[in-house]
């Protein structure tokens, strides 16, 4: 794992993350107004493989294909899993909600980080991680009026992809540093691209961006995810995690649940006492764990 402090140009990849990352959510909520959680999902992977394709040609030779086992987590753990859990969460939580659980991030970092491959930790991440949780359980269980939610299974969606994050972020922390942040992500899709086709045709998603009478529209905001939220997104996260370590990367969501909340918040959603108590308690949390 990298020590070097941080520099100004990793906090600002850091906030520009944050800032496209967290358009994301609202633009999950409005694809699966159009489509199935399951089509947009496929659609947004589908997107990224073909946009990865001329960069996989570019890397090829720097690509290390012997290690397709790391490679298969990053696009599963990295993308695919989570963009499904998502896109079914969003059907029944706000943007605002899904950007406020992603926070929790670094805190499954950690835990995985010491559980699985002997990351050192100290008494503060202990209580950080504790924290964290606690707040995230104060977000899963009270919606923003104070009443208890009938779809927290949906919100514990979202903290479930926040796990596969951490998965993923510690995958390439452990087996992947060494390799260009580009070859990382586009090797991954190339790999298991044709799944996300298939899975694309099996699910109907293809006929029902013709027939929907807004199926256009929502390939335009396929189109975002995919090339902005999955590809570029995807592409910076390894520069910056190689740049740095596993856990100031994860930590773009420290700022990320601002943006969600902005976003989500110019969209009508509204915004509670109880959101922001619960996202500031998962906050403090990482903070405690960084420290």
């Amino acid at each position: 794992m990298s020590t070097r402090q941080p520099s100004a140009f990793d906090w600002f990849l850091m906030i520009f993350m944050a800032t496209i990352w967290g358009a994301s959510f609202i633009f999950i909520k409005k694809s699966v107004a159009i489509f199935t959680p399951v089509q947009a999902a496929m659609w947004r992977m589908a997107g990224a493989t073909l946009l990865y394709m001329p960069i996989a040609v570019m890397y090829w030779s720097k690509i290390d294909w012997k290690r397709w086992k790391p490679l298969a987590i990053v696009a599963f753990c990295g993308s695919a899993i989570p963009n499904f859990f998502f896109a079914v969460a969003q059907q029944h939580v706000d943007s605002s909600l899904a950007g406020m659980l992603n926070s929790l991030t670094p805190l499954f970092t950690l835990l995985i980080g010491a559980t699985v491959y002997g990351m050192r930790v100290s008494g503060n991440k202990i209580l950080g991680v504790m924290i964290g949780l606690s707040g995230a359980v104060v977000l899963v269980l009270f919606n923003g009026n104070g009443g208890v939610s009938g779809n927290a299974f949906f919100a514990g969606l979202c903290v479930l992809a926040t796990v596969c994050y951490a998965i993923n972020a510690n995958t390439v922390n452990q087996y992947l540093r060494d390799s260009p942040p580009a070859a990382i992500a586009s090797a991954a899709f190339m790999l298991t691209g044709s799944l996300f086709f298939f899975g694309l045709w099996v699910s109907g998603g293809w006929d029902a961006a013709w027939q929907h009478p807004q199926g256009m529209k929502g390939l335009g905001y396929i189109f975002y995810l995919s090339a902005i939220g999955t590809v570029l997104g995807s592409i910076l996260y390894f520069w910056l995690l190689q740049r740095t370590s596993a856990i100031f990367a994860t930590s773009v969501t420290y700022l990320l649940p601002i943006g969600a909340m902005a976003i989500g918040a110019m969209d009508g959603e509204q915004i509670g006492l109880i959101d922001m108590l619960g996202t500031a308690i998962i906050l403090l949390g990482v903070y405690l764990a960084r420290k």
